[in-house]
C-alpha cells in the first residue's frame, strides 16, 4: 500500500510534502505516446521508486547522480546521440554553477531524440524550503519532496537563467511551485 504523506505546502519548512504537478503529468503522457517504449535517463538524486515507476510501465531506465562524480570543468554524459525519449533533472542543475548548467543543458540535448521531452526541477532560493530536495513520483500527477543531506546548498536561479539554459528547446514550460521550486518542461525540435 503506498504511502500517503501530509501536504505541508505552504509552511515554512516542511520534512516532506505531496503536490501535484502539471508539467510533470504533461511529460509522463508526451513519453507514453512515444512511438515503443522510450528510454528515460534519470539524473540527479533520484529514488529506486523513481527508477521502479518507468520499469513498471516498461521504459528503460539509465540513473545517473552527476553530483556524486568528481565535478570537473568539462561535463559529459557518457551515452550516445539520440539515446533517450526522455530526460529527467531532479535539482541537479541548481547546484552546478552556470557553465556547468550550460554545459549539463548542451549534453542533454545531444543525447535526447528529435521530439524527446526534458522535465527538470530547480530547488527553490531557500527562503521557503531551506537546503537540497529529493522528489520522488507518486503517480503521473503527484511528486513527493523531502530534504537531503549531504547536497550542499542550491544556488537561486532566476527565471531568466532559466529561459535562458532551454533556449533551445522548441518549447518551454516553467512553472514556479508554492513551496519555492521551479519546474520546467522542454521538448526538442
Amino acid at each position: 500500500m503506498a504511502r500517503q504523506a501530509p501536504s505541508h505546502i505552504g509552511s515554512t519548512a516542511p520534512q516532506q510534502a505531496k503536490y501535484a504537478s502539471a508539467l510533470f503529468s504533461k511529460f509522463c503522457s508526451d513519453i507514453k505516446a512515444m512511438e515503443g517504449t522510450a528510454p528515460l535517463l534519470d539524473l540527479g538524486p533520484s529514488t529506486t521508486r523513481n527508477v521502479m515507476y518507468w520499469l513498471r510501465r516498461n521504459h528503460p531506465v539509465s540513473a545517473f547522480d552527476i553530483m556524486v562524480h568528481e565535478m570537473t570543468d568539462q561535463i559529459s554524459l557518457d551515452y550516445e546521440d539520440c539515446a533517450f525519449g526522455g530526460v529527467l533533472a531532479w535539482t541537479v542543475l541548481s547546484h552546478l554553477g552556470p557553465g556547468q548548467a550550460r554545459q549539463l543543458m548542451r549534453e542533454i540535448g545531444r543525447v535526447l531524440r528529435p521530439r524527446g521531452c526534458l522535465f527538470a526541477v530547480f530547488d527553490g532560493d531557500g527562503r521557503r524550503i531551506p537546503g537540497a530536495q529529493r522528489y520522488q513520483i507518486i503517480d503521473a500527477k503527484n511528486l513527493e519532496f523531502e530534504p537531503i543531506e549531504g547536497r550542499g546548498t542550491a544556488r537561486a536561479v532566476l527565471t531568466r537563467e532559466v529561459e535562458t539554459l532551454f533556449q533551445p528547446f522548441r518549447e518551454t514550460r516553467i512553472m514556479v511551485m508554492r513551496h519555492g521550486s521551479r519546474e520546467v518542461l522542454g521538448k526538442q525540435p
